[in-house]
């Protein structure tokens, strides 16, 4: 509950969110603001959360942000200064409404995972999307017979593979960690962390299923008509 709830005035702020209408990256003006507080009775853990109406730029389309934060949930920069981690949502989800796989040639347990991740997000599930995405790394490293005794050796592995480059190899295990911290934290990745690990995987499934499937299929085709003449 909130020890505190106010309307912030004299907005003046424009920030760079996507816009589901216009399906694209564009400047949104604050057009309203809440903002409330709150502690637990003994004062020790503090927090707030602000929710904001803010309007596209380009279409005049309306969406709605909540940013909270708390003082449990903290990080370090590269001084060692700590910092507040702050979590944003974004309605309508900022992405799930027009990103989708290509999985043409991808295996059916592999499309399930992603569908309920793509659902997660549409719901701004943020946990459970970040848990999903962990789950579609592990099934492509396990489908692809990648040696290890965890997951983290298995990425390693797909490198070894030469399957992944290196920066490709740190953002997977990017994402294995926030996975980790979803699962047993309850931490989600904001709306930008989960567009850049999606785009990760997409690239995945082009090079080790759907790209493949399509020369097996075209070289099937051009041996046919070889055989033909």
């Amino acid at each position: 509950m909130l020890d505190s709830f106010n309307t912030v005035d004299d907005l003046d702020e424009r920030k760079r969110l996507h816009c589901v209408s216009c399906k694209r990256i564009t400047i949104h003006r604050a057009e309203a603001r809440c903002r409330g507080n709150w502690s637990d009775m003994d004062g020790h853990i503090n927090g707030g959360e602000t929710y904001s109406i803010l309007r596209c730029g380009a279409c005049d389309s309306v969406c709605y942000e909540t940013v909270s934060w708390d003082s449990e949930t903290y990080d370090h920069d590269d001084d060692g200064d700590m910092f507040v981690i702050e979590t944003s949502l974004q309605y309508p989800a900022p992405v799930s409404a027009h990103f989708s796989f290509n999985t043409e040639s991808t295996p059916t347990k592999l499309n399930l995972i992603l569908d309920e991740m793509l659902y997660s997000l549409a719901g701004s599930k943020m946990i459970l999307a970040t848990i999903g995405l962990r789950l579609a790394v592990e099934f492509i490293v396990k489908d692809n017979e990648c040696a290890g005794r965890n997951l983290e050796k298995k990425i390693d592995d797909l490198r070894v593979k030469d399957l992944i480059d290196d920066d490709q190899k740190d953002l997977l295990h990017r994402i294995r960690n926030r996975g980790n911290a979803g699962a047993h934290e309850a931490r989600g990745m904001s709306a930008k962390e989960l567009v850049v690990g999606m785009s990760i995987i997409e690239g995945l499934l082009e090079k080790l299923y759907n790209s493949p499937a399509r020369h097996e299929a075209t070289m099937k085709r051009a041996k046919l008509l070889l055989k033909d003449e």
